[in-house]
């Protein structure tokens, strides 16, 4: 999975190098972490990935829905003067699977199994059924956010 992170260079030689992870933040969470070296940057942004992913998926999370191609994110955080894009695999991060027994009508089925083989982003039904879920719930919880805001 890409993520996106910001790098901010130290003021002088007694400081460190400064990493943000924005993406975390749709989810609430704030993901930073610091590096002695630029040789360090690359290890202390995916050590700070792994952690913070492993963290959003006790929370109960998908990890899918970090999933972001290259984003700007200078004006949401100025102080980070240097951007890159780092892979970071997170598949074994990923929740064990478990089976469930739903009921949809045939239709529905049909329609979804439709939509799935037009939409190569989704593995297959159970994959579509998961990421639509996670993305309902994200908004709710986004909802609940912004009106937590104005009180």
């Amino acid at each position: 999975m890409l993520f996106m992170v910001g790098i901010e260079s130290p003021a002088d030689e007694m400081q460190a190098f400064g990493i943000v992870i924005p993406v975390f933040e749709k989810l609430g969470y704030g993901c930073f972490s610091a590096a002695d070296s630029q040789e360090e940057i690359l290890f202390k942004a995916k050590e700070a990935i792994l952690l913070m992913a492993e963290e959003v998926i006790n929370d109960g999370h998908l990890v899918d829905s970090l999933n972001e191609s290259y984003r700007d994110y200078q004006a949401l955080h100025p102080k980070f003067d240097q951007w890159l894009a780092l892979e970071v695999p997170l598949e074994a991060l990923k929740a064990k699977q478990k089976r469930l027994n739903i009921t949809l009508s045939e239709s529905q089925i049909v329609r979804i199994d439709s939509f799935v083989a037009f939409h190569r982003e989704f593995k297959d039904r159970s994959d579509f059924l998961a990421k639509a879920a996670d993305k309902l719930m994200n908004s709710a919880d986004s909802v609940r956010s912004c009106s937590k805001v104005g009180d």
